[in-house]
């Protein structure tokens, strides 16, 4: 790292430290033993505490913790990655949220909530995909409807991480699907993570006003690194329904991701060969977790946010929302 980065570092934890509240709530965060193991540690949850330490200072009160979602994943793997989840959620205070496939059953999750009060979620997810594209599945392909039915009769969110990566929120298959899931369950409490996959800020901007008048819609911004992104999403919605989420273990090693084209560009550690790039740009990147609190606090400043509005999307809305 240059020192012209390192100054910056040293900036931005000062930045921080005078921006953000003083108790955080991490709104979406995955802890797995393989990616604890990889960064030298037994214990996934000691691992991300000391990531969010050193990025953000002491400032973690609460958190809504999943493991991690893989195509690797049979139903035996999940199964346990998910009770591994609610112990870690348990051993720690936090709230854990359950990630379902196409293969569960609704009594079989049901089962899962009456045994575990921990659990103040269900996480579906595209890896879990049953169309032959799954970045261009619809909701259904990798959300059984009994999903909702169930978010509606425990009032317990669904996070869901949306498909159709060509036009993301602007899909039109994605607009209709959240629109009848919306309305048909108007209990169900639906949060779309990463700002609706906003990473395109033209393409969110455009969709945004299209399910505006849903009333059961949140976001999270974890992994939204474009200020845009988040400035559309919190004059469409509100700060009310804004959570934040650091996204770890993607926030400590993904870097930024942006409007890139057509589409957007995640930089992932070894895309960039910054030896071949120009001289002048003298780039290095940064924690995906920095990247997108630069965002959001840049969002908020924009907006003018009070500090009560600044203090429900750092914390009360999903300690609200979660119920834990």
């Amino acid at each position: 790292m240059n020192d012209q980065s390192s100054r910056y570092e040293a900036e931005l934890l000062a930045y921080f430290n005078e921006a953000l509240p003083c108790a955080l709530y991490d709104a979406h965060f995955h802890l797995t033993r393989r990616y604890a193991e990889k960064k030298g540690y037994t214990d996934p949850y000691r691992q991300y505490a000391d990531f969010m330490e050193r990025t953000l200072g002491r400032r973690i009160a609460g958190g809504m913790v999943m493991t991690q979602p893989s195509g690797r994943h049979t139903k035996e793997i999940l199964d346990d990655e998910n009770a591994y989840n609610i112990a870690l959620a348990r051993e720690h205070g936090l709230a854990a949220g359950h990630v379902v496939a196409p293969w569960n059953e609704k009594a079989e999750v049901a089962a899962v909530l009456d045994q575990n009060p921990e659990v103040r979620a269900l996480k579906p997810y595209l890896t879990y995909s049953t169309a032959p594209d799954r970045l261009e599945s619809n909701i259904s392909d990798f959300t059984p409807e009994w999903v909702f039915e169930l978010s509606a009769e425990r009032g317990l969110p669904v996070i869901l991480h949306l498909s159709h990566y060509g036009e993301m929120l602007g899909d039109e298959n994605n607009l209709r699907e959240l629109r009848y899931f919306s309305e048909k369950y108007p209990a169900a409490r639906i949060v779309l993570a990463h700002c609706a996959m906003g990473h395109h800020v033209r393409k969110l901007r455009l969709a945004l006003p299209r399910i505006a008048d849903l009333k059961n819609l949140w976001f999270d911004c974890s992994g939204a690194s474009e200020t845009m992104a988040v400035y559309y999403c919190l004059t469409t919605f509100g700060p009310e329904r804004m959570l934040w989420g650091g996204d770890h273990n993607f926030g400590e090693d993904l870097g930024r991701i942006a409007s890139y084209g057509s589409g957007f560009l995640a930089v992932h550690p070894g895309y960039l060969n910054e030896s071949a790039l120009p001289r002048d740009y003298r780039y290095e990147p940064l924690s995906n977790t920095a990247e997108c609190l630069v965002a959001l606090l840049e969002a908020a400043d924009l907006l003018s946010l009070t500090r009560t509005e600044r203090e429900g999307i750092f914390y009360h809305n999903a300690k609200a929302l979660f119920g834990r």
